[in-house]
């Protein structure tokens, strides 16, 4: 996999917003528990490990950016979610549950949900914010950065819905 921290300054670089790295984050994790999913069911358990590892990763990757000073009680709040998820994913493999990873795949689609409405509402107060500006004498080579509870980055293009049926 490659360095997480290279594909951030790449994204950032290309002009990606902060949460629309976290949705397709989320949209590899979700990758990765269907995955699994579908090994389970064809009894491929060297397959699940990959998949169910790559999950793990991913969402220690999420849980490792948080930032607490920028929105603490948000940041505390998806610390949880992500450890109550990486204990889900174990006891799945364990326990080889098809089901507790059927739900946790839908408890992060709602959570990718959630961050798409913060990207529109967030796209929507700066077109209103630019309209009702004067325009800058030199314009500015980055867009203003913003804050969330994974840092700052400048907006970014949205992400296409992504079709998640097993």
């Amino acid at each position: 996999m490659a360095d997480p921290a290279r594909t951030y300054r790449q994204f950032a670089g290309q002009g990606a917003s902060l949460v629309n790295l976290v949705v397709q984050s989320y949209d590899q994790i979700l990758n990765a528990l269907y995955a699994a999913i579908r090994a389970m069911q064809s009894h491929r358990v060297e397959q699940k490990t990959k998949d169910l590892n790559h999950a793990l990763l991913l969402v220690g990757h999420l849980q490792n950016a948080l930032d607490f000073e920028a929105g603490p009680q948000v940041a505390r709040n998806l610390e949880r979610f992500y450890n109550l998820a990486r204990r889900r994913i174990i006891q799945a493999s364990a326990e080889n549950s098809a089901q507790i990873l059927q739900q946790l795949a839908q408890d992060f689609l709602s959570m990718r949900e959630a961050w798409e409405q913060v990207e529109k509402s967030v796209a929507s107060a700066e077109q209103a914010h630019s309209a009702n500006s004067a325009p800058p004498a030199q314009p500015s080579p980055r867009p203003a950065a913003r804050r969330s509870p994974y840092g700052s980055a400048p907006p970014g293009p949205s992400h296409d819905p992504i079709d998640w049926t097993v």
